[in-house]
């Protein structure tokens, strides 16, 4: 990923789940916190809907509820993904496998979210304008500031990255995920 990027520009007009997307120490709390999600006892069956997002989708979702219709109401207020975490690779949406945004068990969210903020991750369902699915790094700020995007524009997303602290110890990063894989695997 070059300096003054967005990274990827891959024009990705549908959501994607690639966590090889994600800043590595942001991958290492998403990995560890799905794989706590649906281990015994929680089985709370989450996975990621969406990791990073392009520009051409963010447009795409900020037009729904503005010239876009339906839903009636709007959808987002970033404008671009600049202005949200997806589009540095530090935010995430989860969902249920099989029932989606709309889970069955009461408390689903909720309890998705105690195990994301025991990995360092902040919620969006805190947010005065609740957003449930959402989950980004500790270190962000809700909304990504002017020097964010200042920083993306002039020296890339890995920049961004150490800023809050991201980046990781990339040996640190892969015991982790390690560590969170033999977590979610079943024993045999």
């Amino acid at each position: 990923m070059s300096a003054g990027t967005t990274a990827p520009a891959n024009g990705l007009t549908t959501p994607t789940s690639d966590l090889g997307l994600l800043a590595p120490a942001f991958r290492a709390a998403v990995v560890a916190a799905i794989a706590e999600c649906n281990a015994a006892p929680n089985s709370l069956d989450a996975i990621v809907y969406e990791s990073y997002r392009s520009n051409e989708l963010q447009q795409i979702y900020y037009a729904r509820g503005r010239t876009v219709r339906p839903p009636n109401e709007t959808v987002t207020n970033a404008s671009s993904n600049l202005f949200s975490w997806h589009g540095y690779g530090l935010a995430v949406d989860v969902i249920h496998r099989t029932q989606g945004w709309d889970p069955v068990r009461h408390g689903w969210f909720n309890a998705v979210a105690d195990v994301f903020k025991r990995h360092g991750c902040k919620w969006g369902g805190d947010w005065t304008s609740p957003d449930a699915p959402h989950f980004q790094w500790g270190a962000c700020k809700p909304s990504p500031s002017e020097l964010a995007r200042e920083i993306i524009r002039t020296k890339g997303i890995e920049a961004v990255w150490e800023v809050v602290g991201a980046l990781g110890d990339p040996d640190a990063v892969v015991a982790a995920a390690s560590a969170a894989a033999a977590v979610a695997s079943p024993s045999s």
